[in-house]
């Protein structure tokens, strides 16, 4: 009995492998460790604003974003961006 579960366990892996294969060929990654995290409700939200800042930058501090922080760049914080 431990040689036929061995079995289909190896059988297993070798259609997992090349379902990968066949899927990285497509340009597809199927590999769940390496997958990476998406982009964070708050980040799609900036972008949506218009506001192409990191949520660890100053500039990320405006329009509703500083309303509902309490502060930010106009209400409270000087600053201005240098090109």
């Amino acid at each position: 009995m431990p040689e036929l579960i061995n079995t289909f366990k190896a059988m297993r892996k070798t259609e997992d492998e090349k379902r990968k294969f066949l899927a990285s060929l497509q340009g597809v990654n199927l590999d769940e460790e390496e997958q990476q995290e998406g982009k964070s409700f708050e980040d799609v939200r900036r972008k949506a604003l218009g506001i192409n800042a990191s949520a660890d930058d100053v500039l990320s501090l405006q329009g509703p974003l500083a309303q509902e922080a309490g502060f930010g760049i106009g209400m409270g914080l000087g600053y201005s961006e240098e090109k």
